[in-house]
């Protein structure tokens, strides 16, 4: 059986948060209930980490556009989606174009919602995973010395061994041993993993 789903249900509609966390559990899915984007916020301050969020665009106090904001500042990796009625369109491209993950509009079909929930959260778990092991590439390059960080720079960017012992004024030997040494701290099988896995730790958290 697939891995349960958490997720955080905004919407100011007591009633709709009633149907939707019947329908969700019914599908494996478990439903936090939250009547303000504010009330989600200060969860998520207590240490709530949902799976994914469903927000309600427009709302007393904070909008859906505004939680997407507020989600960017805290670097939230959870997949928000926005239920929009009709004449909330613009705003909801816009927080696709901020971040957010899809919306649908009102009235809705719950298949459809569901169907977003669950690719929204495998794409969140891949994401995270990614970044898991970006972390853990990050983690394994620092341990590596000044020189053979060097070395590793310079292998990356397609120097032999012989070139690289004359940019650094050692050995080729040398060169190799500190490849060598390289490839086994960082775990690449040849020169085109070490390549690729050099590209992950450069990337941009």
């Amino acid at each position: 059986m697939a891995d349960p789903i958490h997720i955080a249900l905004i919407d100011d509609d007591s009633a709709v948060l009633d149907s939707l966390q019947l329908y969700f559990a019914r599908r494996n899915v478990q439903t936090a209930c939250f009547e303000s984007a504010e009330a989600l916020l200060a969860a998520l301050d207590r240490g709530a980490e949902p799976d994914c969020i469903v927000s309600d665009v427009r709302m007393p106090g904070m909008s859906g556009l505004d939680l997407v904001r507020r989600l960017n500042a805290r670097r939230s990796i959870a997949p928000l989606i926005l239920i929009t009625g009709l004449g909330d369109i613009d705003m909801a491209v816009s927080a696709i174009k901020l971040g957010a993950f899809d919306f649908i509009e009102k009235p809705f079909d719950e298949g459809r919602l569901l169907a977003s929930v669950r690719s929204a959260v495998a794409v969140g778990r891949q994401q995270a995973k990614d970044a898991a092991e970006i972390e853990r590439l990050r983690s394994r390059f620092e341990m590596l010395s000044a020189r053979q960080r060097q070395v590793m720079e310079l292998a990356v960017a397609g120097l032999s061994n012989k070139e690289i012992g004359s940019q650094l004024n050692i050995s080729p030997k040398t060169v190799e041993n500190h490849r060598a040494w390289v490839m086994e701290r960082i775990g690449a099988k040849n020169l085109a993993e070490l390549v690729r896995m050099a590209m992950q730790i450069d990337r941009r958290p």
